[in-house]
């Protein structure tokens, strides 16, 4: 289990939104229900892998989510977001504590991230083939939350089901898009 204290800094955060554009309070939700979830994990559960058919383990997927976290608030200062320039094997993928800090640290610089960031133009940097290539494409801060958003919710999916394959609970909506639930509130 996860020290008292920093399971209690997450219900403090989740009263504490600024005046943020549209697009960063959805990742911002997305990264706490992650905290959580990494909240009721120990070491074991949090690094074996494989979990059945999921490659890699809980905590590599957390670093992968938040690696391209990072990768927004850091690009959309310097006008350029590179999703494949990622660290591997990190702290965050091994501890469940370290995650927990790295998730508070992100959520944090979104919380300050300016209103007008989401309309910023940046030049996203990503490899299309195995081959080591770099293409650039046009898009803006706004745009790339979304997909951040989008990408950390279909983790959360994989997360879910790894963490039920090991006998835990994940929260009940924790993983799915908001379109599903939508769709099954119809």
């Amino acid at each position: 289990m996860i020290p008292e204290q920093l399971n209690q800094t997450s219900t403090k955060q989740a009263g504490r939104d600024s005046s943020n554009p549209e697009a960063v309070a959805p990742v911002r939700q997305v990264l706490r229900q992650l905290r959580d979830v990494v909240g009721l994990l120990d070491v074991d559960h949090y690094t074996r892998q494989p979990v059945t058919t999921f490659g890699g383990s809980i905590g590599g997927h957390v670093r992968h989510c938040l690696d391209h976290v990072e990768a927004v608030i850091s690009g959309a200062d310097a006008g350029a977001i590179d999703y494949d320039h990622r660290e591997r094997g990190t702290e965050v993928e091994t501890d469940p504590v370290a995650a927990i800090v790295e998730i508070d640290r992100l959520d944090s610089l979104l919380g300050i991230m300016p209103d007008d960031a989401s309309g910023r133009t940046v030049v996203v940097k990503i490899m299309l083939r195995g081959d080591g290539s770099v293409k650039e494409m046009s898009s803006t801060v706004g745009r790339e939350l979304a997909f951040v958003f989008s990408h950390t919710i279909h983790h959360g999916a994989m997360i879910g089901g790894m963490v039920r394959a090991l006998g835990g609970d994940a929260p009940e909506g924790f993983g799915l898009a908001p379109s599903t639930i939508a769709y099954r509130k119809q």
